[in-house]
């Protein structure tokens, strides 16, 4: 199966990093339920989670069993080369937690770029070869790390963060992906939520201990210029919005999805319905070629773009 095949029915993937209750608010069970119910009603049956989040692979694992959806999991590798032992033991751990014979798709982060992880790769391909695993992915790699990546195995995806904020990936990654037919995944479309109505005119990002933007998005957008620059760009978010009777939020989705390698985007997950519905609006429209100029070019004007992806964050 090809990543066009696993992605061909969806261009929203529901990130599930929020049924983490270490990082986020706990949600019940009862409400994930309730809001699986409303995504795959409304035709979204695509899900983002990993071995680190807590619980949420076995929720979703034990909610979403026997129905039509497709899973990306992912292998979280820090400190030494895991043994292939290791490895063996993380991917049955997510085959139980998700309650499937095969994965979907397992995306690899692997945090120290110093380390070799050709070994880690190769264990993989058998996996592959195996059929334990659809396809693999790569997530937070640099540029250097996923060209070694691609002479070890297949790799079909690539999740990253991307929005009008951060674009590093534009500096050298996209253009390897496309090269290699890897698809872009993108993740913080909106920058935490940073990108949308709610946060137009505020004059500083609050600090919120029960919300993961406290301690990640927060310092992703100190890197990139700080708080001035995104709300001019709200702004100029807002005035494109207008002309398309849309909200900010849905405009900054839109033009993630629209850029060179994007296969799908992926938006947190929500227990508000009305949420998922604009969430899945937002991306049954395409926004004209003048309006991605000029979201492009007040992004130029307004952000720094340092370096390679992932590179403040290790």
């Amino acid at each position: 199966m090809s990543n066009k095949e696993l992605l061909s029915n969806t261009s929203l993937i529901v990130g599930c990093w929020q049924l983490d209750d270490r990082s986020w608010k706990q949600i019940s069970e009862n409400d994930i339920a309730r809001a699986l119910d409303i995504y795959l009603a409304l035709g979204i049956n695509t899900f983002d989670t990993a071995d680190i989040y807590g619980r949420s692979e076995s929720v979703v694992g034990r909610l979403l069993k026997g129905r039509d959806r497709t899973i990306f999991t992912k292998a979280v590798f820090f400190g030494n080369v895991p043994t292939p032992a290791q490895i063996k033991s993380k991917i049955e751990a997510s085959l139980r937690n998700l309650q499937q014979e095969t994965l979907d798709c397992v995306q690899i982060h692997w945090h120290n770029p110093q380390l070799d992880f050709a070994s880690t790769f190769a264990a993989f391909k058998d996996l592959l070869e195996q059929g334990k695993i659809r396809q693999l992915g790569v997530t937070n790699f640099n540029t250097p790390m996923l060209e070694k990546a691609v002479e070890y195995a297949p790799i079909s995806t690539h999740q990253v963060q991307y929005s009008l904020i951060d674009r590093r990936v534009e500096n050298s990654m996209q253009a390897l992906c496309l090269k290699h037919n890897i698809a872009l995944l993108p993740y913080g479309p909106l920058a935490g939520g940073f990108l949308s109505e709610k946060f137009r005119g505020v004059t500083s990002p609050p600090s919120e201990s029960s919300h993961a933007r406290s301690f990640y998005y927060n310092s992703m957008i100190r890197a990139h210029g700080g708080w001035k620059p995104v709300l001019e760009m709200l702004e100029t978010l807002a005035q494109v919005a207008q002309k398309y009777n849309k909200t900010i939020s849905q405009v900054a989705l839109n033009w993630v999805k629209q850029q060179p390698g994007v296969a799908a985007v992926i938006s947190g997950f929500t227990t508000d319905r009305q949420q998922i519905q604009k969430n899945v609006e937002a991306l049954s429209w395409s926004l004209d070629k003048e309006d991605l100029q000029l979201l492009c070019q007040s992004s130029d004007a307004l952000f720094k773009q340092p370096g390679d992806i992932y590179s403040y964050e290790r």
